[in-house]
């Protein structure tokens, strides 16, 4: 309930009706600022009152969020998620659907653990070759530590390194360390994947992780900060190239972005 209490605050203040703190408290003076709202009926509870409002509000925005009946449901719940987007970033949130997400594949990168995957880049742990990073990372798992360096397969090397110049060009070091992109979760380890029995594309070198902490492998868009719109060049830098997220095409495990395609 507090975030809800909290947007409405937002809201309430920008439009020059509430004075309080942004503490997700439904005080006075936030009761007050609500039932200014002419089309809120004032004997509901307080709870329906703030729902009514978020329904208003959402309604002025063209976003569907069901009748004004101060009643949270689904309609209105999604309504709320599309609402906080549209106040954060002041633009509604772009059309997500995974399977529509055209990868070019420059590189000619085969499925993940097929025989053509084998073919091009033989037994996990061969052909590693230590390389140099463009910008300074930092280990996700220490942050006092620092690298520029960093081992993987030497098939994907060279386009390793174009998508990070890349990223360095376009966002800069300042750019990059706001938004933790240098939070490096490392590249080759010989493992499986996670809950899983399979190997991992990091068993090859062929797969890297950042920002695992504010990307946890099973958050979804909604939680995932690589979701964000900040974070879209990003992700055009490396799909030029044909790597995968595996957050934008299963909306999980975004910190998680390899060079090999998916099966379908």
């Amino acid at each position: 309930m507090k975030k809800r209490i909290r947007a409405v605050q937002q809201i309430l203040q920008e439009m020059g009706l509430y004075n309080g703190q942004i503490d997700g408290i439904a005080g006075p003076i936030t009761r007050k600022a609500i039932q200014t709202n002419q089309e809120i009926d004032p004997a509901l509870p307080m709870t329906r009152q703030i729902t009514a409002f978020i329904q208003i509000e959402a309604k002025k925005r063209g976003i569907d969020a069901g009748p004004v009946d101060g009643l949270w449901g689904p309609r209105t719940s999604a309504a709320f998620d599309e609402l906080l987007y549209q106040l954060e970033y002041e633009t509604p949130q772009p059309v997500w659907r995974p399977d529509e997400i055209s990868i070019p594949n420059p590189n000619n990168w085969p499925v993940q653990q097929t025989d053509q995957f084998l073919n091009v880049f033989g037994e996990r742990g061969s052909q590693l070759v230590m390389i140099n990073l463009p910008y300074e990372m930092k280990l996700s798992w220490d942050l006092r530590i620092r690298t520029r360096r960093t081992q993987c397969h030497t098939k994907v090397a060279d386009s390793l390194g174009r998508i990070l110049q890349k990223v360095l060009e376009i966002y800069g070091e300042d750019e990059i360390s706001n938004l933790q992109l240098d939070h490096f979760g490392g590249c080759y380890n010989d493992r499986v994947m996670r809950n899983g029995t399979a190997w991992s594309m990091h068993a090859w070198g062929l797969a890297l992780d950042f920002d695992p902490r504010r990307n946890a492998l099973n958050w979804g868009r909604d939680r995932a900060a690589l979701a964000r719109p900040d974070y879209y060049d990003w992700w055009k830098c490396w799909e030029e190239e044909g790597w995968i997220s595996l957050g934008r095409k299963r909306n999980f495990d975004w910190m998680h972005v390899q060079a090999a395609r998916l099966p379908e």
